[in-house]
């Protein structure tokens, strides 16, 4: 096994101890020469070197090194107070990591500071090293306070080729043992730090980095190997929860555990309404062999010529924000050059210089005027639903102390707000949304061939009075509003009690009459019944399943579990009500972008666009009217 694949590799290993004359100094080190020391540490002169052939000392114009020691020295062996902890110092393209040690004794000024250090790429992820490093140095330690083993010049001979022996092990095999003594050896293995996964969400799509068939064991986990399955790098993990028949919560935590090994990575749902763009590590990339030399056999199609590099990096240039996948292949006939193009863009976000450009729908709230003006009881002054006057209050005064609210004495004393309703149990056979003759509110006797119809005077305590709507409030019973136009009045049939609670036995085939709308004496419709947030609703809120209660049973034997809005965005948009779901808006706030949309409703980008559209007002064609489309 060896190390490249998931460790980093070990440029240098050295031994270095502080001189009572000369201070900090490398004793020996692997591969030698690799780190310029001063000419004047070049010969020992103190017993800490152990009178044995010192370690070749190259200057700064003898041969290639990758730094200098006395930019590193003060960190090496630093003072009394950062030694026995795990010290990490970085050059210019390197970083150094060791444990220095202090050790109180019988040496000379009563102590003896060392350190064995590793060397590594600056980039490189030095977790793993982290405990190699710490047993090393205890190994060590614990052989110096037996034996004397690093001070004592006979026995320190051994330390360069255990220097050697670490080097070439942890590099080939990440493991060693090397024996120090009779009683002691050095035994180091390295397990690969992992760090944790990314979370999985519905709309990713897992691609193999290996062959997971060819690895799949008898004592596998069963969802695993159901789900292993299904990974090709077009499946999202929502589909391959369905096509696997796996709970939804088991298939992402499969998917976390292949993403925490390495052995998957996930990429976006590909679509032709895709934008991508290029990343900056283009310009170090274009020039590297493997991607030369892997992209042309990856992306053409069997049967057709392979494209030269230089024309497959001109079509990965012309991709940018605003122009999607499809007008990007109309513009350069790509379909001509025999490219896959959903290997073309996946080979790109794989070397990653070539990133997915997302969108972020968000419904901007409405105009502050329009906000400003809904109250509590939101009935427009002129054109009440009832046709009476507006709600008048009269000026407060206090009740008698000691009297019984139900009595009509009570109701005598107490400044009250009429307004009128319909009750709706009073007519029946009737609409929710009666009609008042506007000449009772006038003082004007009915007509005889139009009877006068019942009204209920709603006595409203000015000690009990609504309190002021909120802000939040107030966009929501807009919201209501806008939802009760386009309600059907004809499903509301009875009472509040008797519609509710059989809603779904008296409408079975949504039917909207234009006879059933009321209108003005100019022809127009009338504006709906507004909900009121302190009188229950009369009828139920509109639900998108309602056009699935008349169909057939021999029609739903084949539909999955949950709605598919593929298959009746057709019937909602002929019945009059939104084409949408009911909770598409409140997810329209720019922390959502269309894959998660597109996954969540089972609907692709046509479609959502046609949503947007009905949601924001907004003419088609790019238009989305209150709806912005946030590219990042």
């Amino acid at each position: 096994m060896t190390s490249d694949s998931f460790l980093p590799r070990i440029q240098s290993v050295f031994y270095s101890v502080f001189d009572v004359q000369q201070g900090p100094k490398i004793v020996a080190q692997v591969p030698e020469g690799l780190i310029a020391v001063p000419e004047s540490l070049a010969t020992p002169t103190s017993p800490v070197d152990y009178h044995r052939e010192p370690a070749r000392s190259i200057s700064s114009s003898s041969g290639p090194f990758i730094f200098h020691f006395d930019d590193v020295s003060k960190y090496v062996i630093p003072p009394s107070q950062l030694c026995g902890r795990l010290v990490t110092c970085s050059t210019k393209n390197h970083r150094v990591i060791g444990f220095p040690v202090e050790l109180k004794g019988k040496y000379d000024r009563n102590y003896f500071r060392y350190n064995l250090c590793f060397v590594f790429d600056r980039s490189a992820d030095l977790s793993c090293y982290e405990p190699i490093v710490r047993k090393v140095s205890r190994v060590l330690s614990s052989c110096e306070k037996e034996s004397g083993f690093l001070h004592n010049p006979e026995t320190s001979a051994a330390i360069p080729a255990i220097l050697e022996q670490l080097y070439e092990d942890l590099n080939s095999y990440s493991e060693t043992s090397i024996a120090i003594d009779r009683f002691n050896s050095i035994e180091l293995k390295i397990f690969p730090f992992y760090p944790n996964p990314p979370q999985v969400q519905d709309w990713m799509v897992p691609l193999a980095l290996i062959n997971i068939s060819k690895r799949v064991e008898d004592n596998w986990d069963l969802t695993m190997v159901k789900v292993a399955k299904f990974i090709d790098g077009t499946n999202h993990v929502s589909r391959i929860a369905y096509l696997a028949n796996c709970d939804i919560t088991l298939t992402r935590q499969a998917i976390s555990h292949l993403l925490f090994y390495q052995v998957i990575m996930t990429v976006d749902i590909f679509q032709f309404s895709n934008m991508y763009t290029l990343s900056s590590s283009i310009q170090w990339l274009a020039d590297e062999a493997h991607v030369r030399d892997e992209c042309g056999p990856y992306v053409t199609k069997v049967g057709h010529s392979m494209p030269d590099w230089p024309k497959l990096l001109r079509l990965y240039s012309r991709m940018k924000p605003g122009k999607t996948v499809l007008e990007w292949m109309n513009e350069h006939n790509v379909h001509q050059l025999g490219i896959d193009v959903r290997r073309f863009t996946s080979f790109g976000v794989i070397k990653g210089f070539l990133r997915r450009v997302h969108r972020y729908p968000v419904l901007l709230p409405p105009d502050p005027s329009q906000v400003a003006s809904v109250a509590v009881f939101p009935r427009p002054r002129g054109n009440s639903i009832s046709g009476g006057p507006p709600v008048r209050y009269s000026p407060y005064t206090p009740s008698p102390p000691h009297t019984d609210p139900t009595s009509p004495a009570y109701l005598t004393t107490q400044p009250t707000a009429f307004f009128r309703v319909r009750s709706p149990s009073a007519i029946p056979g009737q609409n929710g949304s009666p009609e008042v003759d506007h000449s009772a509110a006038k003082g004007q006797k009915p007509s005889a061939g139009h009877p006068s119809p019942a009204i209920a005077v709603v006595p409203i305590s000015a000690t009990n009075r609504a309190r002021r709507a909120s802000a939040a409030e107030k966009v929501l019973e807009q919201l209501r509003n806008r939802s009760d136009l386009q309600k059907p009045l004809t499903s509301i049939v009875g009472s509040p009690r008797t519609a509710w609670g059989h809603y779904h036995e008296c409408v079975t085939t949504p039917t909207f009459p234009t006879a059933a709308i009321p209108q003005d004496g100019h022809g127009s419709r009338r504006p709906g019944s507004r909900r009121q947030s302190l009188i229950t609703p009369i009828g139920p809120p509109p639900s998108p399943v309602v056009p699935k209660v008349g169909l057939p049973t021999s029609n739903l034997t084949g539909l999955r579990s949950r709605l598919s809005w593929n298959q009746n965005t057709s019937q909602l948009g002929v019945s009059g009500m939104r084409p949408y779901p009911s909770d598409f808006l409140t997810l329209l706030d720019g922390e959502h972008h269309t894959d998660e949309l597109a996954v969540r409703f089972e609907a692709g980008w046509p479609l959502l666009e046609q949503w947007l559209v009905h949601a924001g007002g907004g003419a088609g064609d790019g238009d989305f009217g209150k709806v912005c489309i946030i590219y990042r």
